[in-house]
């Protein structure tokens, strides 16, 4: 219920962590006040980023150009007359499925218009009808997919969510879909971590939809496209990097692990616990300690957070048109496939020697090629190679779930501790990888048709596997005239050889 003491808090700084699910990408926070709800937000208003003294002339935003729209007890403030203009220009600039965010106070339980309560500025007592109806006059096809009234503790206030369409043929559309039956079970698995954290996590899903778990994933925007057409996850919640900042996550998980009878956070259950982060004081413990507590097999400790039991089952999704797509490059490459993952998100995550592999592949296999993939930094290490019909560049071309896709149908794939290996141990095509701060039984201990190259024992890097985390040279032993760590730089040459030839002949005699 309202009172004065109240009423001077931030009012969007009570329907902050609702908004969440809604907010990821561009949004307009249209207010009064002179504080933003989140930092990404782009504040419209007096005092704000951008100041309009009009609240419906947004004409510096083109139409669609933003991904949300977030206003909190500001329609109130506009005779409501005049809310079909105001909310049509709103509209306007919301991509197709993008969101209107509204936070208005609920007549029924704040003083009326013209009380002299409230604040002086208040013009409109606002209802759901009033907000629906003003709705229907835009010309712009919408949902209305989550409506709240919300009076308990210190608010007063209706929430309103609404999906936009727009477009000729869904032009009149009008649905509610938060009217919609609830699940009867719930869950909110939380794993904000890149392709490979991601994809060690699809292993729990599985189990939790046999339980009946209605499935809701929350999911970095670097991560989300991996794990998009799992079939076991009915909602996703994206965020990009800071749009909840850091410091306010245990806030927020704490907030919304209430709306949900399962609550599996999976955020640092790999980073910082089994591989140790420059700020956590294990990163500084004695390498045997590390060794001793922190040896752990990733999925094996996703299934405990998650207290589901093996077998354990991460799996890539691909579509029916990437499958296609990938068998049809496969059969224009030629006979024998092998993808190369050239690099990883750390600076210890490149194999040096590769220029040499490729040469004694491309003379001694003449019926193989191989297919070069990483992101647009990667294709450095494709340099010479353009020009050799059998090497395929395609680091910054394809997409990670091309990659992925294309995993499934080679016939040998190669890389260090990345994503797309992650991706592809539990494929039926051979791998080999190059350990660096990862042991085997942390990594592969699950993986299928797998070939583990480490550094040999007594030389290189003393702590491999070092079981830390790193973002620079500061911790981790460079080789200088490879520029690549050392524990990469001892795998040598002949021990990829041996193994790049034993997988293929495996493969010759399967075939003959």
């Amino acid at each position: 219920m309202w009172s004065i003491e109240n009423s001077k808090h931030d009012e969007a700084a009570k329907i902050r962590w609702e908004l969440v699910p809604y907010f990821h990408g561009r949004v307009l926070d249209i207010g009064l006040t002179r504080y933003k709800t989140f930092p990404h937000f782009i504040g419209i208003g007096h005092n704000r980023d951008v100041k309009l003294t009009d609240a419906a002339d947004l004409s510096l935003f083109a139409d669609r150009s933003c991904d949300a729209v977030f206003s909190a007890f500001t329609l109130d403030q506009v005779q409501y007359e005049d809310w079909p203009k105001l909310l049509t220009e709103w509209c306007r600039v919301i991509r197709q499925d993008g969101h209107l965010l509204l936070y208005l106070p609920d007549a029924e339980h704040y003083p009326k218009a013209g009380s002299g309560e409230g604040d002086p500025e208040h013009r409109c007592d606002v209802t759901y009808d009033k907000v629906v109806a003003a709705m229907d006059k835009v010309e712009m096809g919408w949902d209305l997919c989550e409506f709240q009234k919300r009076s308990e503790t210190d608010e007063y206030a209706l929430f309103f969510a609404f999906i936009t369409s727009g477009g000729p043929m869904k032009q009149h559309k009008r649905e509610f879909s938060w009217k919609n039956p609830r699940p009867t079970k719930t869950c909110g698995v939380v794993r904000l971590g890149a392709f490979g954290d991601v994809i060690q996590s699809s292993s729990i899903l599985p189990w939790l939809r046999e339980q009946g778990y209605h499935i809701t994933f929350y999911c970095s925007d670097h991560g989300y496209p991996v794990i998009q057409h799992d079939p076991h996850i009915d909602r996703f919640v994206i965020q990009g990097a800071g749009e909840v900042p850091p410091q306010f996550l245990g806030e927020f998980w704490d907030y919304t692990e209430k709306k949900y009878d399962k609550w599996v956070n999976l955020s640092e259950s790999v980073e910082c616990t089994l591989l140790a982060a420059h700020d956590h004081s294990n990163f500084y413990w004695p390498n045997s300690v590390r060794a001793k507590y922190m040896d752990r097999n990733y999925i094996e400790f996703t299934h405990e957070l998650a207290e589901v039991p093996p077998p354990y089952r991460p799996k890539f999704y691909s579509t029916l048109t990437e499958k296609a797509w990938a068998r049809d490059k496969a059969r224009s490459y030629g006979k024998r496939n092998i993808l190369w993952s050239l690099s990883g998100s750390s600076v210890h995550k490149t194999w040096p020697h590769l220029d040499a592999i490729l040469a004694r592949i491309m003379l001694e296999y003449k019926d193989a090629h191989v297919i070069l993939v990483g992101d647009e930094v990667s294709q450095i290490l494709e340099t010479g190679w353009e020009g050799e019909r059998r090497v395929h560049c395609r680091s910054g071309k394809w997409s990670i779930r091309e990659s992925m896709a294309f995993a499934e149908v080679c016939d040998l794939i190669i890389g260090t501790e990345t994503g797309l290996m992650n991706s592809a141990g539990h494929m039926d095509a051979w791998k080999i990888v190059t350990l660096s701060h990862s042991s085997a039984n942390m990594l592969t201990k699950h993986w299928k048709n797998v070939i583990v190259l480490e550094q040999p024992k007594g030389i290189g890097c003393p702590k491999q596997p070092c079981r830390q985390l790193h973002v620079n040279w500061d911790h981790c032993m460079k080789h200088e005239e490879t520029g690549s760590a050392v524990c990469q730089h001892e795998i040598s040459i002949e021990m990829m050889w041996d193994a790049i030839s034993s997988v293929l002949r495996r493969e010759a005699r399967k075939a003959a």
